[in-house]
């Protein structure tokens, strides 16, 4: 007898469906272009890419660019994403991701290939293709301060600046202050660490090695300045970054010539680093101390402890090979006479550490509410 199998073919069909929307429901979904986006599409070198600023506003993801290192950073959630131009890696979560196309710029615009917003962009806003890296846990943990390195400058048979009337030497005052601060961070609840605790020379690669080992959050290098005009005078500030104008290119060299002191003396990372890693790693870092740098000149002003001549940029060694957030604070001027006579002062220096360690905080609280500055 035959048998009329076309009865069946609904009911295969319907079972092929549910298959089918299973296996949907169960992969991991693809993160496509919105189709209004097309239109910021330009061909590049034979491929197609796109502004990553106009994908970053369109899918609400927080970015921030540095012109200065061509570097972009793009965050959501706990989940982090950093991007330079010419390269073709991408520093997820601080794991190194290869790209198969490299990141452009354009009229002072990062572009990236449209492959970067699929395989590269979904796994920060928690979609992930196969094979890609998954999304890093969120948790309030991962951003906090608990640490932070002060680096007392210069010591032993390296002086620094000496004053012209009293004699007193940078060394002598920089320690004074360091522990002031020290004393005040270790009284907040935080954990400090001293590149040096006594009148002993460290060469500056040990200082940022000492910095780069210690597990810290922050890193706080402590200097008293000198100038050859003797009308100079007040607190400045520094982050990393090319020397702006005569006074601070003087300065840094003077800061950085201790190295002749230690001519063996070489960077070393605290451990091994991929050249693109090391260098986003810097450029990330040097956003977080601009941002420290401006809190510590805030704290400053309100205090009306002293002068306050800002936030000043140059290349200092300690901050150019120390891999955390870093700022070197120069507290006043042993060439201006009435500054020498009042640095001398316990209660002066009481003043800046209080002033110092106030606009610390004030970063740390900004810091952690906003995890890591991600969410504005």
């Amino acid at each position: 007898m035959k048998i009329n199998n076309y009865k069946y073919y609904p009911i295969i069909i319907i079972c092929c469906a549910v298959a089918v929307l299973s296996g949907c429901a169960t992969g991991v979904p693809h993160f496509k272009l919105d189709t209004s986006l097309q239109k910021y599409v330009r061909p590049m070198g034979g491929s197609e890419y796109i502004s990553l600023g106009k994908v970053c506003d369109f899918y609400g993801f927080e970015h921030r660019c540095d012109n200065f290192a061509r570097t972009a950073f793009i965050s959501k959630g706990s989940n982090r994403i950093a991007v330079r131009a010419g390269g073709d890696r991408v520093l997820f979560n601080d794991e190194m991701v290869k790209m198969d196309k490299p990141v452009t710029m354009s009229d002072g615009e990062l572009f990236v290939p449209l492959s970067f917003v699929r395989n590269n962009l979904g796994p920060i806003a928690g979609y992930r293709p196969a094979g890609k890296l998954p999304p890093a846990p969120e948790g309030p943990k991962r951003f906090t301060i608990k640490k932070v390195v002060i680096d007392p400058g210069h010591g032993g048979n390296d002086p620094g600046a000496i004053g012209r009337r009293t004699h007193v030497k940078e060394k002598v005052l920089t320690l004074k202050l360091a522990k002031k601060i020290k004393s005040l961070l270790e009284d907040a609840g935080l954990k400090v660490i001293m590149t040096r605790d006594s009148d002993v020379f460290i060469p500056l690669p040990r200082r940022s090695e000492i910095a780069n080992k210690s597990g810290a959050d922050l890193f706080i290098s402590v200097h008293i300045n000198a100038s050859r005009s003797r009308m100079m005078r007040g607190f400045e500030c520094y982050y990393l970054s090319n020397a702006t104008d005569d006074n601070a290119r003087a300065l840094e060299a003077f800061e950085n010539s201790s190295l002749k002191m230690d001519e063996a003396a070489s960077a070393q990372h605290s451990k091994p680093l991929d050249k693109t890693l090391w260098d986003m790693t810097l450029t990330e870092n040097r956003l977080e101390s601009a941002e420290l740098a401006g809190s510590i000149c805030d704290s400053i002003d309100e205090s009306l402890v002293t002068g306050n001549r800002g936030i000043r940029t140059a290349r200092f060694y300690v901050l150019k090979h120390t891999n955390i957030p870093a700022v070197l604070v120069e507290a006043g001027y042993l060439s201006n006479k009435y500054e020498e006579l009042k640095l001398k002062d316990p209660a002066f220096l009481d003043r800046i550490a209080e002033s110092v360690v106030q606009g610390l905080l004030k970063y740390k609280r900004e810091y952690e509410r906003t995890e890591g500055f991600t969410k504005i």
